[in-house]
């Protein structure tokens, strides 16, 4: 299926919002995030006619910026060590301290479908089709997710 630019950058601007807060909790990071975002746009506009349906767009462009962000993530990480990650001013609902150390400690996994569910407001079904995987996997890592962060924020 062809989309055409103009279709593609509405579409975009529609969801941009949510792009960023998803890159945002990877790095804490407002400049990273907007980074992170511009580069899985032009990724997804360069493979742009790959996308066979047009009602998915939103899903495949997420993820495509969950691996433009895990890629980085992992590079930064090993630069820099998981502790160092930049710090902003910026407030946000899970700016918090605690919350923050919690999530950057938990493994990928787990942050991901934490943050979709909860920050993002997706369904179980939505992040299985966002994270390529069953649905029965993400209500699972959700739970486990939970258990973990329960554990960190106690201590």
């Amino acid at each position: 299926m062809k989309i055409k630019d103009d279709d593609f950058f509405n579409r975009i601007e529609n969801i941009r919002t949510k792009m960023i807060k998803i890159a945002y909790s990877y790095f804490s990071s407002e400049s990273m995030a907007i980074d992170m975002v511009d580069e899985a746009i032009y990724k997804g506009y360069i493979k742009r006619k790959s996308l066979r349906e047009i009602d998915y767009m939103e899903t495949w462009m997420i993820r495509i910026l969950i691996n433009v962000c895990n890629s980085h993530y992992k590079k930064y990480s090993k630069i820099n060590g998981i502790d160092e990650l930049p710090e902003e001013a910026t407030v946000d609902k899970y700016d918090s301290l605690p919350l923050k150390v919690a999530l950057q400690k938990l493994p990928e996994k787990y942050r991901q479908v934490v943050i979709l569910k909860y920050f993002l407001g997706y369904g179980i079904a939505e992040i299985a089709d966002v994270t390529e995987t069953p649905q029965g996997t993400v209500a699972t890592r959700l739970k486990k997710a939970l258990g973990l962060l329960r554990i960190e924020l106690q201590d």
